[in-house]
This record gives C-alpha cells, sequence and structure tokens, in this order.
C-alpha cells in the first residue's frame, strides 16, 4: 500500500510544458506567459490539494438487507464522503468480499469521483453463489491528483456484513414417511419459555400477555409493545441436526437442503429442534424453530461455528450428550455422495 507515481502522465506533461516555453519565446506575449505560469504552478497545487483530499475522505459500506438469498442479486451501497471542497475524478476503492463462515475470499477495485463537500453513492448489485456470512471490507483507498501523476495511498478499515440464505427451491424434497422416526414427543413444554405455537398475527400489547410474546424489534420500532399471536402446533417435536462435515460444496448443499425441509416442517406446524456441532465452541448448539423467522435466526448463529472435516465423531457426541434422544433426522451427505436426510436412532 505505497503512493504511486504515473510516469506516463507526466513525461506526457512535460512534453505539454516545453511546447508552451517554446511558444512563449516565439510569441513574447502575454497571453502565452500566463499559460507557463498556470503550468508551472499547476503540479505543486494539484498534489498539495490531493494530500488535503486523502487527510479528510472517507468510506462507507452497507448492505441493503441483513439477510439475502443464495443465487440472488442483494445490493451492496459504497458511498465516498468528501467534507472539503476540493474533488478527485478517481478514488480507487480497494474492496474485499469474504465468506468467513467457507473461509474464502475476493478483492476487486472500485473506482468512483469525490464530489466537491458531498457524497457520491453506488449501490453495486452482488450475486452470492454460496451460503454463509459474507463480509465486504476496504482496507484501503488511492486519491488521484486532478492532473492524475500520483495515487496517493489511505488506510481505511469500514465493514458490513450480509447472511445469505440458502433460497427456496418450493419443493418437498424428503417424503414426511420416511422422516416420521425422526418424531419424537416433545419434553420441551416444561420448560420456562417454550411453547408448541406459531406466529399467526402482530397487535398491540394488552395487559396479561405473556413478555415472551412480545415482538421487541417491532416495539422498538413503533414506539409501542407489539405481541404476536399464535396459534397451536403439534405436541411432538422433529429433532434435525445439520452436519458440517465436508468439502465446502458439500456443506452448501447440506445447508440448502436442510432449510428447505425445515421450512416445509414449519409449513406444516411440525415443531423443529435444530441442532448443530459448533467447533469453535465445541459443544452442540440447539435452537427450537417455530417460525421462518426463527429459521433465518438460527442459521445466521450457524455461520458463526465453522466447519469440521469428521463427521463420524459427532455420532458419538451424540450418544454421550443427549442419549435421551432416540433418534433424529441428520442432514449430510450420504454413501452416494449425495446431501440427504437419514434417520440415526441411538441405543
Amino acid at each position: 500500500m505505497k503512493t504511486r507515481i504515473r510516469p506516463g502522465r507526466i513525461a506526457v506533461y512535460i512534453i505539454l510544458y516545453i511546447i508552451a516555453i517554446s511558444m512563449y519565446r516565439f510569441l513574447q506575449s502575454h497571453y502565452t506567459l500566463i499559460m507557463l505560469v498556470i503550468m508551472t504552478a499547476a503540479p505543486v497545487l494539484s498534489i498539495f490539494s490531493c494530500l488535503i483530499l486523502r487527510h479528510f475522505v472517507s468510506v462507507k459500506l452497507r448492505a441493503a438487507d441483513i439477510y439475502s438469498r443464495r443465487n440472488e442479486v442483494s445490493y451492496l451501497t459504497i458511498e465516498v464522503v468528501n467534507p472539503t471542497f476540493i474533488p478527485s475524478m478517481d478514488v480507487s476503492i480497494h474492496l474485499t468480499c469474504e465468506n468467513t463462515f467457507f473461509k474464502n475470499k475476493n478483492s476487486m477495485y472500485v473506482s468512483l469521483p469525490a464530489r466537491m463537500h458531498g457524497t457520491y453513492s453506488l449501490m453495486l448489485p452482488m450475486e452470492l453463489s454460496m451460503n454463509g456470512i459474507v463480509k465486504y471490507s476496504v482496507d484501503f483507498i488511492r486519491v488521484r491528483d486532478l492532473l492524475g501523476f500520483v495515487d496517493m495511498a489511505k488506510a481505511i478499515d469500514v465493514s458490513a456484513e450480509q447472511s445469505v440464505l440458502p433460497e427456496e427451491s418450493g419443493e418437498n424434497m424428503k417424503s414426511m414417511s420416511e422422516m416420521n422416526k425422526g418424531m419424537t414427543e416433545s419434553e420441551e413444554t416444561k420448560k420456562k419459555g417454550h411453547d408448541f405455537s406459531d406466529v399467526s398475527d402482530v397487535r398491540e400489547y394488552i395487559p396479561g400477555d405473556k413478555l415472551m410474546s412480545i415482538h421487541w424489534k417491532l416495539s422498538a420500532k413503533r414506539d409501542i409493545l407489539m405481541v404476536k399471536d399464535r396459534e397451536s402446533m403439534s405436541d411432538q417435536q422433529m429433532v434435525v441436526l445439520i452436519s458440517l462435515a465436508g468439502t465446502n460444496q458439500d456443506i452448501d448443499s447440506i445447508l440448502s437442503l436442510g432449510y428447505n425441509i425445515i421450512t416445509s416442517l414449519v409449513r406444516e406446524n411440525i415443531y423443529v429442534k435444530l441442532l448443530w456441532w459448533n467447533e469453535t465452541l465445541f459443544s452442540f448448539e440447539e435452537r427450537q424453530i417455530s417460525a421462518i423467522e426463527d429459521l433465518n435466526d438460527a442459521f445466521a448463529g450457524m455461520y458463526y461455528g465453522g466447519t469440521y472435516k469428521d463427521s463420524g465423531r459427532i455420532h458419538d457426541y451424540m450418544a454421550s450428550i443427549m442419549p435421551h434422544l432416540r433418534s433424529y433426522v441428520e442432514i449430510c451427505i450420504n454413501d452416494f455422495a449425495e446431501p440427504d436426510a437419514v434417520v440415526v436412532e441411538q441405543g
């Protein structure tokens, strides 16, 4: 990250400067003298003003949505904020797009102008091909002076995150009759804070409503307590374990299949206990899924856990940590190297 000098531009300017000197010697006019003085001062003023602009200019990033869908277009807004009256025709932004879940990233340069005492915004369309958490970041920019002699570098640390969820296929990928063995009588009703209901409507708070039914995000926006109306669901639950073992492509397929299977279960009013192994925390994480919003939040949390190579040890962990489960449904890669929902029986 160094300041770049553009010798080609400088060479062209020197040639023009020599021509201006020759014209002044030949014509001896006030016009050519003024032109020569301007051409002498211009490089100094251009570089000095670029130094000032580099000090004050800044960049902002903003993802259009918290969640986006795999293989669908979402938008990243890039803003160049210039509080000075010194413009630049080219601010080169080093933009990195990193999937922190799969540990892969790509970089590119985006060139935008810096308007005089204003903000220039660009909505950049991004089509994301893999699930996970995508982190957009800018670590440095280069500001070009008006004459184009130098590109002055400046370190910047700005970022924005977006969770990429699987696309909804609209297909019931697994017959319920094949998965019934993964259904278990729920014991969650005995635990405080769990109920078997689905959100049917949102209304204003009425004294006597349960605190767990308050829709906190919506309440904060409207400055009034809003609660979720719920309708009764099944008294059974489906325990689903999503395996995060395999290659990046395998795990991406597992996530897509698991998301769509659980979406189908929720829409059939089947309560789901979603489990996955968090390699970072070295423990199982658990989410109770009764609505699509719960599923989206669970997948966003899952992306922070990391992947692993060996899926066999997860079965051992399940047997030792959760021996009370007679069976569960595992979303994994089957013996035919395809994503599948497999019923695992314990004990």
